[in-house]
């Protein structure tokens, strides 16, 4: 078989991840990416304290740290009256190098881990067929817009929810959707500064409905939803999301 022992699909952290752990132990590993550069989303934004002592491994838990906030409390809180109950995550000090969550951009752990990847990665390759022989994995993809027939021992399918390597192998994903739709906004806004005893991840509860208050470095995170009579796409407008956020923390234009 030539080829490398294992393909990985997917870029994402848990590819990289994956990828990074197998070349470590001497297997050789390819890295395909769908798009033509890491995905600079803002994604998720929170690392709990097993993922952190997990990372440690790679050697990146501390840069992780530097370009983030440490977040030693979290809340939950009824809006707008304040009543909340915070969880102190220092009390795991016994059973984490970490007693606290980070918040920090899901891309910035993409990068470091790049940085730290023996292995190639190729981008603009889209996984698009699978099929297996007794001897070997065979992946078609498009390189470039053109098709190329790879073969690898294993093959790992981690490019996300709509996985190309999931449905070529025509397996399911069990599970429902939840019925609302969330809208994910940023702003530079100080809420701490506004709603008394805020702590970096704050999830509320309010007469019109949940939301959540999530700092980053230099900005906050909202979630916000759209109103029972309004279509996703009006929620998104801008005057939309300033109402939604009004409703958050009414301070002049957010």
């Amino acid at each position: 078989m030539s080829g490398p022992d294992v393909i990985v699909v997917g870029a994402g952290p848990v590819g990289l991840a994956c990828a990074l752990k197998l070349s470590r132990a001497g297997i050789d590993t390819l890295v395909i990416e769908a798009e033509p550069q890491l995905n600079e989303e803002l994604r998720a934004s929170t690392f709990h304290p097993p993922t952190l002592d997990m990372l440690e491994e790679f050697g990146v838990t501390a840069a992780l740290i530097r370009q983030g906030l440490i977040t030693p409390t979290w809340q939950v809180r009824m809006h707008p009256s304040g009543e909340r109950a915070e969880f102190d995550l220092s009390l795991l000090k016994d059973h984490t190098h970490h007693p606290y969550r980070v918040q920090c951009e899901q891309w910035k752990l993409s990068r470091m881990l790049v940085t730290q990847l023996p292995g190639e990665l190729w981008f603009d390759t889209r996984a698009t067929l699978v099929s297996q022989t007794p001897d070997a994995v065979k992946l078609t993809v498009e390189r470039g817009g053109e098709p190329m027939e790879l073969e690898c021992r294993y093959l790992v399918g981690a490019d996300g929810a709509r996985s190309a390597v999931r449905k070529a192998l025509a397996l399911g994903f069990e599970g429902v959707t939840f019925p609302e739709t969330t809208l994910l906004a940023t702003t530079r806004f100080d809420f701490a500064a506004h709603l008394d005893g805020l702590s970096g991840v704050n999830y509320c509860w309010a007469p019109t409905g949940t939301f959540s208050l999530l700092r980053l470095p230099g900005e906050w995170r909202v979630s916000l939803y759209p109103d029972d009579d309004e279509s996703v796409e009006a929620a998104l407008e801008a005057d939309a999301i300033e109402r939604k956020m009004q409703h958050r923390a009414a301070r002049g234009a957010l």
